[in-house]
């Protein structure tokens, strides 16, 4: 995908929007999920879709997860762990400039790193292809340490349709990582999509606490006792 540079800086800024945004949604009670992962379901006043919030706590250091969170999260292909694929059809990444990609790649040797900005192209698998089409998103957002925080935040951006895809409208993708000590790291993510097509949105939000399970992955691969396939 080829980005404007001029727009680096609205990418950049997508962090402090979905900062702002997360503060003016109302949360419901949080439950715990699958054991090991806090969820709860949060509520914008103009969207019908709910969103998810999961937080979950990982041994391991915060850029071992971060770059843990980078791979699952930023590339996704055929060589890929089974157990991404079963969600996710392909996930790829573009950068708004030189420097951005090579801030990237510091970040994924685990080095320090400036502010990245960056796009997202996904295609999600559906659950029911008779039923239901594949759903892919076309985000832009960034990746910026802030106070002793590092936000991973995206949103949709206009694109060209893919075919034989319906185009997602992500309205918040937030994920947070907070270093606790040197070998614990919490994971909080954010996340708010309309699916767009005829889903109703009650299919959706009963079925958003799953979201989290990328989270239990994340831990089980850094803490070992899940083996990617």
């Amino acid at each position: 995908m080829n980005l404007d540079p001029t727009q680096r800086d609205k990418a950049l800024n997508v962090v402090n929007e979905m900062i702002t945004h997360i503060q003016n949604c109302s949360f419901m009670k949080s439950k715990i999920y699958q054991k090991i992962c806090t969820t709860c379901h949060a509520l914008d006043k103009n969207v019908s879709f709910d969103a998810v919030h999961g937080e979950i706590e990982i041994k391991a250091s915060l850029k071992k997860t971060l770059v843990q969170f980078a791979t699952c999260g930023t590339i996704i292909n055929e060589s890929s762990p089974k157990q991404l694929q079963k969600s996710t059809v392909y996930t790829s990444v573009s950068f708004y400039t030189k420097n951005d990609e090579e801030n990237y790649l510091k970040m994924m040797k685990e080095e320090n790193f400036d502010d990245i900005a960056l796009a997202i192209t996904s295609g999600s698998r559906s659950p029911a292809p008779m039923l239901v089409q594949n759903r892919d998103i076309y985000a832009h957002g960034a990746i910026r340490k802030i106070d002793n925080k590092i936000y991973l935040c995206f949103k949709s951006f206009d694109a060209p349709l893919t075919k034989g895809y319906i185009r997602a409208n992500l309205i918040n993708s937030t994920v947070i990582l907070q270093e606790i000590d040197t070998y614990t790291t919490r994971v909080e993510q954010f996340q708010l999509c309309d699916p767009s097509g005829n889903i109703p949105s009650w299919v959706c939000n009963s079925a958003l606490d799953a979201r989290n399970d990328i989270l239990l992955l994340l831990k089980g691969f850094l803490e070992g006792y899940i083996k990617p396939e």
